[in-house]
């Protein structure tokens, strides 16, 4: 699921979920994702592999008004583990813990596409032609492999695109998921109506594989017209237009669409499925041909590489991807002697530094942590690329709810001159002084849970978090009371080649 989807539950009833800090099967809740249907997601984290997950939970109270909830929960488990795809969601775990069904799933980051479509509306603008198909081919790939495995989606709409940092689109959501070879729909749901095939407006259980298409043509239509074909006062309404009402021509709604793009979209919005591309990579094909495109250029984002060997100062633990360094300097005994020295001359200055607020005499790039009761901001004020994945901030106990880790942040990396921010959710705060490119920004429901405000735990108040660093503080930080603020300096350990920012 995706990080950036935003939560509706306001942020006091955030503060009094019961869920939060709960442990469910390997996954201990911290934060939530987002609510809506039949289901709330939230953040957790699996301290054991130390790797982050989306985890989907039952509302208990939908499950007592729908008692076919659970068995519909338990197949779209069941069918996501059975899809293994690039761009189809990873499941890692299901269950039932205390009378509560989970869903443990990889976490996207990045948005939906129907955030990514608001915003350029919001813009005035259109998404670039080659970088929608290329979405789309992603999209078309997945369902033809499901498609294959006898599954029917039944509910592809933008919100159920993920994408993340380099547009890589994964499919998720498969609450309705239906086994066309076997199954007969559970429940009343039928899909999303300004998305939904006409044969499956009149019965959930008549979709087939063509209704997915369906489904992904309306959503081209959107992208490529600025609207889907269909609107209306009511859901009924809308699902009404889909079953006897032709969509208006996609060249009246964009000129620029070429002819043969028209007939391929409205061939994919035909009323009999039958009449329908035979697949949906083949209606993607189509549309590239109509557009004349035969290879797609998409952007691509370098990935962010690990510096060359590090000069004698590595603070040890190693990252694993430094084993092979080592292996290269067991071969050359002068660098090894080199590098110890450098080891033992870094251990000196950490003790010397002691953990303490300030800055510190260790090389590296100096860094600024300011904060308030509801915003918190890192800057990178050196020249040279972070990599902070293995990053953590600790408030009292380790391993509680309210750490957080460096691999939330954007790329898993904090370029030069950039900054990393954490706010309140709806709330509107200014970036400090300093945070001249703000690379990443994280907004947080529940305030309890801020690493850097003064909260009373076991009776005591926790007045400082630390800032840990491959299993070693950096610095240790005062936490700051409701409408306080305060500012931590440090050096970031040992510094390597400069490297160009990533951002």
């Amino acid at each position: 699921m995706s990080v950036n989807k935003k939560a509706t539950m306001t942020v006091s009833d955030a503060s009094k979920d019961p869920m939060i800090g709960r442990q469910l099967g390997d996954y201990r809740l911290t934060s939530v994702l987002a609510t809506g249907g039949m289901a709330k997601i939230y953040r957790a984290m699996d301290y054991q592999l130390q790797r982050q997950a989306a985890v989907k939970v039952l509302s208990q109270e939908d499950i007592d008004l729908d008692k076919t909830l659970t068995k519909r929960f338990q197949r779209e488990a069941r069918a996501i583990a059975a899809l293994e795809h690039d761009n189809i969601i990873t499941i890692y775990q299901y269950g039932e813990q205390d009378g509560v069904y989970f869903l443990a799933m990889k976490l996207i980051k990045g948005k939906d596409l129907a955030q990514e479509l608001k915003r350029l509306k919001r813009a005035g603008q259109r998404m670039d032609v080659r970088r929608a198909l290329h979405i789309m081919e992603q999209v078309a790939s997945a369902l033809d492999y499901a498609h294959a495995a006898g599954v029917v989606h039944r509910d592809i709409k933008p919100s159920n695109i993920l994408l993340d940092e380099n547009d890589r689109a994964i499919l998720t959501d498969f609450g309705l998921v239906l086994r066309a070879s076997s199954e007969t729909t559970l429940g009343t749901a039928f899909g999303t109506p300004r998305y939904i095939a006409p044969e499956q407006a009149i019965s959930s259980n008549k979709a087939v594989p063509q209704s997915d298409i369906y489904s992904l043509g309306i959503i081209l239509y959107e992208v490529l017209c600025g609207d889907t074909p269909f609107n209306g006062e009511s859901p009924m309404e809308i699902a009404l237009s889909h079953i006897s009402d032709a969509p208006p021509a996609p060249r009246s709604k964009n000129p620029d669409i070429p002819p043969a793009v028209e007939r391929e979209l409205l061939k994919a919005l035909d009323k009999e499925p039958e009449k329908r591309h035979r697949s949906a990579t083949a209606f993607i094909q189509a549309v590239k041909k109509g557009y004349g495109v035969t290879t797609l250029e998409v952007p691509v984002i370098a990935p962010v590489e690990p510096p060359p060997a590090p000069p004698p100062a590595a603070v040890p633990p190693p990252a694993p991807r430094a084993t092979k360094e080592r292996g290269r300097l067991s071969r050359k005994p002068v660098l090894l002697v080199a590098t110890l020295v450098g080891l033992l001359v870094i251990v000196g200055a950490l003790i010397a530094l002691g953990g303490g607020g300030g800055s510190g005499s260790i090389p590296g790039a100096p860094i600024t942590l300011i904060y308030s009761d509801s915003t918190f901001a890192m800057l990178n004020g050196g020249d040279y690329t972070l990599e902070v994945a293995t990053l953590k901030f600790i408030r009292g106990e380790d391993d509680a709810a309210d750490d957080y880790y460096g691999d939330r942040i954007k790329r898993d990396v904090l370029p030069p001159g950039a900054c990393a921010r954490i706010v309140l959710m709806e709330r509107q705060v200014s970036a400090p002084p300093g945070c001249g490119a703000e690379h990443s920004l994280e907004q947080l429901a529940d305030p309890t849970r801020f690493f850097w405000r003064t909260e009373t735990k076991n009776g005591s108040a926790v007045s400082s978090f630390s800032v840990v660093y491959q299993g070693r503080v950096l610095v240790t930080c005062p936490t700051v009371p409701r409408g306080g603020n305060s500012e931590c300096r440090f050096n970031w350990p040992v510094a390597p080649t400069p490297t160009p920012s990533t951002n």
